[in-house]
């Protein structure tokens, strides 16, 4: 065994995919951006696969408008993990590991227990733990919990099925996770590439505001969620494989942002990507824009007219430095 837990046949395998691995705070165009992406002839757009399980448990419809369990195009990748694991998606939607996932809308609380949600809670402070240690000490003492090292090989070998029954080269996933990023570009360091996608925090925080969500709760998130991701992905992720990109690059310019993509994964541009209803895509999880293709890609930044007074003076006590750190004045 090599100090990752992987065996060498395992690190050896030859694929002919990539995958796209999207890091954003909740708000920030991680669902546009998937669905841009899989407007390309040879990607698959998948959106928050690690909910697959949820989703299939709880009835919930694929982006093309059939339940999972129904649509075709997931019942080809099912049948293949039937045939060569043994797992049957239908019959036990979690017997197929996948990262942890805490749902905070659409509960399956058959799974969601308060037990499941105290694991998951020492899970994630273990491997916030190795944040803090060299990288020696961590492989040969601190090692990743065994149940997420089986989740990363499961969704290797997810992404692989896909490739295979879909027949795409590019895997895009927005499961938005940074730890389960960069500990799957570790390991497929030349197959996993990650987008490292912000939008202006004051844009994220009206968003928030604009359903009812507190002041503190509509800043603290998109605030921690940057203050760890930036020095994680900038810390163990190759350079030549993290791209910086902005939602605002993205929705007031997408021919060009729609190239700088397709040269980070190594594919063509192609023009059909700027109409979003052109294609049928087959996105788990994301919020309700993966259903509404027809919308297209529209430029949001009500924050400058409507964001004022006590609430703008509150966002820039809060979050204007991080704000400021990600590019925005």
């Amino acid at each position: 065994m090599t100090h990752s837990g992987f065996s060498q046949t395992e690190k050896i395998v030859q694929d002919s995919f990539r995958v796209l691995y999207i890091c954003s705070t909740a708000r920030s165009g991680s669902t546009l951006t998937d669905m841009f992406m899989g407007g390309h002839s040879q990607v698959a757009s998948l959106g928050q696969i690690n909910v697959l399980g949820k989703s299939i448990s709880l009835g919930i419809k694929c982006s093309c408008g059939s339940e999972l369990h129904t649509c075709a195009q997931w019942r080809k990748v099912f049948d293949a993990i039937r045939l060569s694991r043994n797992i049957d998606f239908i019959e036990d939607p979690y017997q197929f590991r996948l990262w942890d996932a805490l749902a905070y809308h659409k509960i399956d609380h058959r799974r969601q227990t308060r037990r499941y949600r105290l694991v998951v809670a020492l899970r994630k402070a273990w491997m916030e733990g190795r944040d803090y240690l060299p990288q020696g000490f961590l492989r040969k003492h601190l090692p990743i919990p065994p149940s997420q090292l089986e989740a990363l090989r499961n969704k290797m070998d997810l992404f692989r099925d896909i490739s295979r029954c879909w027949g795409k080269t590019v895997i895009v996933d927005s499961s938005k996770n940074v730890r389960e990023a960069v500990e799957l570009h570790q390991r497929w360091p030349d197959l996993v590439k990650v987008v490292q996608l912000t939008r202006d925090g004051r844009g994220v925080y009206l968003s928030c505001r604009s359903s009812s969500i507190s002041q503190s709760k509509s800043v603290n998130g998109w605030l921690k969620y940057y203050r760890r991701a930036v020095p994680l992905l900038e810390k163990h992720i190759a350079p030549n494989s993290l791209l910086k990109i902005r939602y605002e690059d993205l929705t007031s310019d997408p021919e060009k942002t729609g190239r700088d993509l397709c040269a980070f994964v190594g594919i063509p541009f192609e023009p059909e990507m700027l109409d979003l209803a052109q294609s049928t895509r087959h996105l788990v999880g994301g919020n309700s824009t993966r259903f509404s293709p027809e919308k297209g890609i529209h430029h949001d930044e009500r924050w400058r007219t409507e964001l004022q007074g006590e609430e703008l003076d509150f966002f820039n006590r809060v979050g204007g430095d991080m704000n400021h750190r990600l590019g925005y004045r």
